[in-house]
């Protein structure tokens, strides 16, 4: 966090020098520090965010790779006049335990062209699916084995 204070710092600066330099490692030191104390933030919750950075970037991959096949999927729908069979699915999963994970899924599924998540609650998803095809294998998405191995980190 203090390199991404630092980082801030020099990007509002504009420039670079030995003086800005020094002055913003104070100045980042001391914000650090004081979100340390009062938010709740540490050097050992920062390394841990560190070791699961390469996770995410997988996760991001994962995702951008589910949105071009999803835009390929529904390109049927928009420039021919196949009718969709929309669906209305209600699924939980067990696998991803934490409430950021169940948000990030239902995200996901949310981003992905031809799904939406209309609810979350109690870890019990509702998605529209534009067609009935779009619907099968929500429970157990590759999103669900990714988030499944970034929570066990």
């Amino acid at each position: 966090m203090f390199i991404l204070f630092f980082a801030v710092w020099v990007l509002f600066n504009g420039k670079l020098n030995w003086e800005i330099a020094v002055f913003g490692a104070v100045v980042s030191a001391a914000v650090y520090l004081f979100c340390c104390r009062f938010m709740h933030y540490s050097i050992k919750r920062d390394l841990d965010t560190l070791k699961r950075l390469p996770r995410l970037a997988v996760l991001f991959t994962v995702l951008l790779r589910e949105i071009f096949k999803a835009s390929f999927a529904v390109l049927p729908f928009i420039y021919t006049r196949k009718e969709p069979d929309p669906v209305i699915v209600r699924f939980t999963t067990d696998r991803v335990k934490t409430d950021m994970g169940r948000v990030f899924l239902a995200n996901c599924i949310t981003m992905t062209p031809g799904t939406i998540t209309g609810s979350l609650k109690d870890g019990e998803y509702l998605v529209h699916c534009l067609d009935r095809s779009m619907a099968e294998g929500l429970d157990s998405s590759c999103f669900v084995e990714k988030l499944e191995r970034w929570e066990a980190m």
